[in-house]
């Protein structure tokens, strides 16, 4: 069911910047961490193939595995998108079915090798010939086609299912909404499948009609008209469903339809997945490279020195705010009672820096600049029968004429 991920920051105990295991392939990125982009169904694999069944045991095992292997937790790993699937084996040649696809809703989609592709913005639909695609023994003989939904934004999901971390997949609900999700998708494809004998019994405008309902050009430029013409494109649309149920005796999309639901029933072992317990815990801790060293990585940032009020200062900050001569090219601001030099001032800043010179230094300056006024506005305040202003210290006389 689950195929490819994709997570845009995994933590893993993986040094090298890039690296592929198996199908999945990590990239160092600027987080300290690696995207991951590849398919967990072939990891499990081996790296050999995905077109084999693969079952929510099977999922829970292979998460299993890339816990103890690389360190993987999957109740971390955020999901920024996968694929999920089945494989199904028809009685039949799947080409039959690509033949006959002619639209998914409303889109005509886009075709290659092995099968259609039908891109929206948050999702793409994905039927395919599996059995073309692998050269494998013995899947490529066996008639396997391929119906899966790629998630490119998790918006789609939103709707339907909780899917945050890649643990979440593990729920059994989740592969349920997934079914749904995957009848929904063969539903609303338009297939027609006539034999050369039920076309021959057509008649001529029957014919006419015939060759524009499997034009997908037709449905297309009807659609993409005006409003009017989408009203119209219904309308053919219910004209196209009854012409096929009356002239065609194919049973192809109820068939891909039960063996869809019951390839899904049949992935979804819960009982099995239960009896498999999981190797990794919410938190995980990583080999610690420096258990053998006896130095004390951080002794640098804690080195200080004092400055010439006796305060303990960084040396990195005494390095950093070193005191630059005036040039007289850029105005350069100071502090108001002492006059050094305030680097990278902020706004307003009007005294140095307990950062840069210490906290005493810069009380005091802070002091000398507005106690001093708040203890003469104080006095002065007070109700009294005498001129106070007399009774000021000479040294904070110069005080008055600011007030």
């Amino acid at each position: 069911m689950i195929d490819y991920l994709k997570s845009w920051n995994v933590k893993t105990n993986q040094a090298n910047n890039v690296h592929n295991l198996n199908g999945l392939r990590f990239v160092r990125n600027t987080y300290n961490g690696h995207t991951l982009n590849g398919s967990i169904h072939k990891f499990a694999n081996k790296g050999l193939h995905n077109a084999d069944d693969y079952f929510l045991s099977d999922f829970k095992s292979t998460l299993n595995n890339l816990y103890l292997s690389i360190g993987l937790n999957p109740d971390i790993t955020m999901l920024n998108g996968f694929e999920f699937g089945v494989n199904i084996k028809l009685p039949f040649d799947p080409n039959i079915v690509l033949e006959s696809l002619i639209l998914h809703k409303s889109c005509s989609g886009l075709t290659d090798k092995t099968g259609r592709r039908f891109e929206y913005q948050n999702y793409t639909i994905k039927i395919y010939n599996k059995s073309y695609q692998c050269k494998i023994e013995p899947y490529k003989f066996e008639n396997i086609l391929r119906i899966e939904i790629k998630v490119i934004r998790m918006e789609y999901l939103k709707k339907h299912v909780h899917c945050k971390v890649l643990s979440d997949l593990l729920n059994v609900f989740v592969w349920e909404q997934f079914q749904i999700l995957l009848e929904e998708t063969i539903k609303d494809c338009l297939i027609i499948n006539l034999s050369k004998a039920e076309q021959d019994m057509l008649s001529d405008k029957e014919q006419n009609s015939y060759l524009q309902y499997i034009n997908p050009l037709f449905w297309t430029k009807l659609y993409n008209g005006t409003r009017e013409n989408r009203s119209r494109y219904g309308r053919e649309r219910a004209k196209c469903n009854a012409f096929v149920k009356n002239h065609s005796k194919s049973t192809i999309q109820t068939e891909i339809l039960n063996l869809l639901v019951a390839k899904c029933c049949e992935l979804r072992d819960a009982s099995k997945a239960d009896c498999i317990i999981k190797t990794w815990n919410k938190l995980t801790v990583f080999p610690n490279d420096y258990k053998d060293s006896t130095c004390d990585r951080l002794t640098v940032l804690r080195e200080t020195s004092l400055n010439d009020e006796c305060d303990e200062l960084p040396i990195k900050m005494n390095e950093y705010f070193v005191a630059v001569e005036d040039s007289g090219m850029v105005e350069v601001k100071r502090c108001k009672v002492c006059g050094e030099i305030i680097h990278h001032p902020t706004n307003g800043q009007l005294f140095c820096s307990a950062k840069v010179v210490g906290y005493k230094r810069t009380h005091k300056c802070r002091d000398k600049a507005s106690n001093a006024k708040k203890s003469i506005r104080r006095i002065l305040s007070t109700p009294s029968l005498f001129e106070l202003s007399e009774f000021i210290a000479e040294d904070k006389r110069k005080y008055l004429d600011n007030m």
